[in-house]
């Protein structure tokens, strides 16, 4: 009896949040999205790796291996995971409610169109919806000079209180020339499979055109 294990690999949170944090791009970027192109998450194959981390010299290969790996950008897994599939809008409703303590989460477009909303009153959702937007233009017209002049590592805009403490956080997610909005009440969990769950719902839905 073999005691072959396939192993697969798939995206971190964190690899999931560098994809979508910004409209740069790199060759890391092109990676993850090579990954969240598949409705699955792809065999640890010489031959696959080599298409997903397009090259074909090894040595190449085993560099940029160790570079995401040290960015923990990949991870190797023992089981293969799918991507979110059925109806989307419920999909997103699911996974966003995992990121806030509060379960208080809503995602919009640029166009202050709401795709999903979990625990935010009715009442409130355009209103939240309509200044995601105005934060959405905002950040892709200003946030990457003031980022890389001051030498910020965010991404994220909150509304806080005297304190200073946030009360509604925003965060852009870039998915091919859109801009998204995840806006969180309460303290915010990404490192978790949710938020590779989320990226690879609406990449395949919007980036790959």
């Amino acid at each position: 009896m073999s005691n072959f294990v396939t192993q697969y690999i798939l995206p971190t949170p964190a690899g999931a949040y560098f994809l979508a944090q910004d409209s740069t791009q790199s060759w890391q970027k092109k990676v993850l999205q090579n990954l969240f192109s598949s409705d699955k998450s792809l065999k640890l194959d010489l031959k696959i790796l080599k298409n997903i981390f397009n090259t074909s010299d090894s040595e190449n290969l085993n560099y940029k291996i160790k570079q995401c790996q040290k960015q923990h950008l990949i991870q190797v897994v023992d089981e293969e995971f799918l991507a979110p599939s059925g109806d989307f809008e419920q999909n997103l409703n699911d996974i966003i409610c995992k990121f806030s303590n509060k379960e208080k989460a809503l995602l919009c477009d640029s166009q202050g169109l709401c795709i999903a909303n979990n625990g935010f009153p009715i009442e409130m959702q355009e209103e939240i919806s309509v200044l995601s937007a105005d934060i959405a233009i905002m950040h892709k017209r200003r946030a990457q000079n003031i980022n890389k002049k001051l030498r910020l590592n965010s991404q994220a805009w909150s509304i806080v209180d005297a304190s200073g403490n946030s009360c509604l956080g925003f965060w852009p997610l870039n998915i091919n020339k859109e801009v998204f909005v995840l806006v969180l009440e309460g303290v915010p969990f990404f490192n978790q499979i949710a938020m590779v769950d989320l990226i690879w719902a609406l990449y395949l839905r919007y980036g790959k055109s």
